[in-house]
């Protein structure tokens, strides 16, 4: 049987998971919040993550992240499914983009998650599944934008709503702290984030520079990353209301 660390800040989650994966064979290690996980991770690398979203300080975007940018191979290709109580659109097509294999709803039963995790460690390596749920969240996002019918979940909302849903305000001074670090980027990077403060969504943009979707939101988390930005959502909002461009007064 497999090795699964689960990751998530109510301790009632944690224990019915284990309770649960216990019964089918599993060793299940146990993570309070996501800086423990990493700890984990970098100790003993499961077999799988179930990685809850919403934590404090550190939470599971960020742990997803540093898991698929590790530099161990074993790290980067831990199957990871994440599980949330908030089932959104955006929250999937997030998580399939930047490299989750599922997505586990709560509240959910017993029988859901041990499927679940079932289907998670069998088929294909972790590498050609996150693969293939890349290219299933990249048609989804093309679909959100035209505004069509995504399967059995009825009419999504734009894809410009993804990139411009409300975010927290930033502080002055961290727009100011973003700011001071714009000539630290490559002209690339500059020239991204130009097309973006006119162009009318992310596809757009792409589509003026010749690259895709893919890779542009690839680009936008290392900016995000290097500017000090908490998010995509917020680095973009930062563009487009010309706060991070805009030369200092």
């Amino acid at each position: 049987m497999a090795t699964v660390l689960v990751v998530d800040d109510e301790p009632d989650i944690r224990h019915l998971v284990k309770v649960n994966l216990e019964l089918d064979g599993h060793r299940v290690i146990l993570a309070a919040n996501g800086a423990e996980a990493l700890e984990v991770v970098r100790d003993e690398v499961p077999d799988l993550m179930l990685l809850d979203i919403m934590m404090p300080e550190v939470d599971g975007w960020q742990v997803l992240e540093e898991i698929k940018r590790a530099a161990d191979d074993d790290i980067q290709q831990i199957p990871v499914l994440m599980l949330t109580a908030y089932d959104s659109a955006d929250n999937r097509v997030r998580g399939g983009i930047e490299g989750a294999i599922r997505y586990l709803s709560k509240p959910f039963s017993p029988a859901q998650l041990r499927q679940e995790i079932q289907d998670a460690l069998e088929g294909a390596p972790e590498p050609q599944k996150r693969r293939e749920v890349q290219r299933a969240a990249l048609e989804q996002l093309a679909r959100m934008e035209k505004g069509a019918p995504a399967g059995d979940r009825g009419t999504r909302p734009h894809l410009t709503r993804y990139e411009r849903r409300p975010v927290p305000a930033a502080e002055p001074r961290q727009v100011v702290a973003a700011r001071e670090k714009v000539p630290e980027l490559t002209d690339k990077q500059r020239s991204l984030l130009e097309h973006l403060a006119s162009a009318p969504s992310v596809s757009d943009a792409a589509t003026e520079l010749g690259v895709s979707r893919s890779n542009v939101y690839a680009s936008l988390r290392r900016i995000s990353r290097k500017l000090g930005v908490s998010s995509v959502p917020e680095l973009l909002a930062l563009v487009r209301d010309g706060g991070l461009l805009r030369p200092p007064r």
